[in-house]
């Protein structure tokens, strides 16, 4: 088993190389020219990439659930299949709901801007 030094630098190892993964799948949907296709979509991978989860709810030991469910689910392994998808269900839910306040915030402020706009050329 890892000490707490190595448990914590294979962390940061992993939390590199993900955002390294996030950037490139960010890359390779930039060309998407719908934003409520491309955005949500890198929303659901970085839940997917950087959401923790317990490997044992007895142990303090976390993992990526993405990669827990799937080792799970393809070998067989153990039973953290309900447990990851519902880790992961969650997260996906609560960062859609702070996606959707983003968009509407975003919409309100492009809303606002050119009301401010139209009132400034209104009044020269």
């Amino acid at each position: 088993m890892l000490n707490e030094s190595e448990y914590q630098t294979v962390w940061m190892i992993y939390l590199a190389a993900a955002a390294c993964a996030w950037l490139v799948w960010w890359q390779m949907t930039r060309w998407i020219k719908w934003w409520f296709v491309r955005e949500p979509l890198w929303v659901i991978a970085a839940v997917l990439l950087f959401v923790p989860a317990r490997v044992d709810p007895a142990e303090p030991w976390m993992a990526p659930a993405f990669f827990i469910w799937l080792l799970d689910t393809l070998f067989d392994t153990g039973d953290n299949v309900g447990r990851m998808l519902g880790n992961l269900s969650l997260a996906l839910v609560i960062a859609g709901i702070a996606y959707v306040g983003l968009v509407l915030l975003r919409a309100g402020w492009r809303h606002w801007r050119g009301r401010s706009n139209e009132s400034a050329a209104a009044a020269r």
